[in-house]
């Protein structure tokens, strides 16, 4: 997974891409080159599942994507869209605090998934049909399951 930011000198419009993550000795030259000699910078604009403020720290960032780019970015992505921060995410990933479900279109091909795999026990095949899906998804939401429909990822934050 590739995070790109647009660093600019601090009140200025024009800037450069940087494409993360980097080593730091190519950040500090990136930057170096875009400051003007005032040593300040600002992300301008941002291409990532997260959001990055206009002053947000470009070496933090480099390491959150430095740590992202480990993993499938269907479930970066996915983590994103239902965690409050940068930080969370990333707790979540290098503890291995989730439970995860790729190639889905819905919350209901985990209910269906967990019931064929006796998650509630057997259920005979003859008594799938009666079973109300509806009320599974929701239970699954309740406990924090998240669908993110982009990339037919669904996700269980476990922290």
């Amino acid at each position: 997974m590739k995070i790109r930011i647009y660093v600019t000198s601090e009140g200025q419009a024009v800037g450069r891409w940087l494409s993360l993550p980097m080593s730091e000795d190519d950040l500090k030259q990136g930057l170096e080159e875009i400051e003007d000699g005032n040593g300040a910078c600002e992300i301008q604009d941002y291409e990532a599942p997260f959001m990055i403020e206009k002053n947000a720290d470009v070496f933090a960032v480099n390491e959150a994507a430095a740590v992202m780019t480990e993993y499938d970015h269907r479930l970066v992505f996915a983590l994103c869209g239902c965690t409050n921060s940068v930080e969370q995410v990333i707790r979540i990933l290098s503890g291995g605090q989730f439970k995860v479900y790729y190639g889905v279109e819905s919350l209901y091909d985990v209910a269906d998934d967990l019931i064929r795999s006796g998650h509630y026990g057997r259920v005979p095949a003859a008594l799938r049909r009666y079973i109300v899906f509806d009320k599974i998804v929701r239970d699954l939401e309740d406990v924090g399951w998240h669908f993110q429909p982009e990339v037919h990822v669904a996700v269980l934050p476990l922290s």
